[in-house]
């Protein structure tokens, strides 16, 4: 294995004295080059792309949602120990439970239309930016 120590005046050497020094740095053949971009793919940046199901899953149970998801929990859990307990029990916590399970779901479907407009207008200003952009002398000297 070849060892290259960076100098500090490396910038100033000739392509041959850097040559000799690493002959790592010789490049890639042709070939070469076009078996790693098959292999790998452009070297482009892809941003990272969370699915969909995702999104609504943190909007379901994120935040104040498991709040309120344990309250509701609680509410079927006291209503079942009435039911076991009493003949005719109150069906208070059985309606707040169902109430409370239903504002998470409406509210979290809610935010999640939110988010996804607010998504699709971010993209639209993304592609509105141009991706080259033409320098002219006039551009430069006025």
């Amino acid at each position: 294995m070849f060892l290259y120590v960076f100098l500090q005046d490396d910038h100033e050497l000739s392509l041959d004295e850097l040559k000799t020094l690493s002959p790592s740095h010789q490049g890639l053949t042709h070939k070469r080059a076009l078996k790693i971009l098959a292999r790998d793919g452009p070297n482009a940046l892809t941003p990272p792309t969370t699915p969909e199901w995702v999104k609504f899953y943190k909007q379901l149970f994120g935040g104040f949602s498991i709040l309120l998801w344990i309250g509701a929990i609680l509410c079927f859990f006291a209503y079942s120990i009435q039911a076991a307990t009493e003949d005719e029990p109150v069906n208070g916590n059985l309606y707040l439970g169902v109430v409370l399970s239903a504002v998470v779901i409406i509210t979290s479907c809610f935010s999640y239309y939110q988010e996804a407009k607010s998504s699709r207008i971010m993209d639209s200003f993304k592609n509105m930016v141009p991706q080259v952009s033409v320098i002219t002398a006039v551009d430069c000297f006025g």
